[in-house]
């Protein structure tokens, strides 16, 4: 039987495929697969998927909670992970003549023979 399930917005689904049976209960279990995209606060599209498992006896209602909430939280995963925004051009050069600095100064203070460049 083919359930009518609700879909979070912006989630794509993937369809239903039976992988196991219950242990207890003998009965069929479901996974649910959906494919959820969301952007950061600088247009980049994150996606991910989202697996949830079900038997005959889990409402329909449950399963759609269960989506719903790991949506969510992949969304507000996206907007606290991916809230910094990239460095500018200037900004790359400038960490990289730093970069250099600092390796310049280790070149300098190996070849010494006490690995110090000042006593």
């Amino acid at each position: 039987m083919e359930r009518k399930l609700w879909i979070p917005q912006g989630a794509v689904p993937l369809g239903a495929s039976p992988v196991g049976y219950n242990a207890e209960t003998g009965s069929q279990i479901t996974r649910h697969t959906l494919l959820v995209k969301a952007k950061d606060d600088f247009g980049k599209e994150h996606a991910t998927r989202i697996i949830v498992l079900a038997d005959k006896d889990t409402s329909d209602a449950h399963v759609e909670e269960m989506m719903c909430r790991a949506a969510e939280s992949f969304k507000d995963q996206v907007r606290e992970k991916y809230n910094k925004r990239p460095p500018t051009e200037q900004e790359k050069k400038d960490i990289g003549k730093a970069l250099n600095e600092v390796r310049k100064h280790m070149r300098k203070r190996n070849e010494s023979t006490t690995g110090k460049l000042y006593f």
